[in-house]
């Protein structure tokens, strides 16, 4: 028997190492995630447990994403 991957694994428990569950547990209760939860690719940016910034997409990576991580590192 084969399970495809769908979008509602992304957020299931089991699919999350446990030192990333509070990331999940928050991301859960955002907006971002009631209104869209199974859009694929998402990409979560979370720092001291807190989420930063959630985007969708290959434009969300590139136009959103990335800038906010070379912000957050100072390689902008």
């Amino acid at each position: 028997m084969v399970y495809p991957a769908t979008g509602g694994l992304m957020m299931a428990e089991a699919s999350w190492p446990a030192a990333a569950q509070p990331v999940r547990v928050a991301f859960m209760e955002t907006d971002d995630y009631k209104n869209r939860p199974y859009a694929p690719p998402r990409f979560i940016l979370a720092q001291d447990g807190k989420i930063v910034l959630s985007a969708v997409g290959n434009s969300g990576w590139r136009e959103r994403m990335w800038p906010r991580i070379a912000e957050i590192t100072g390689t902008a």
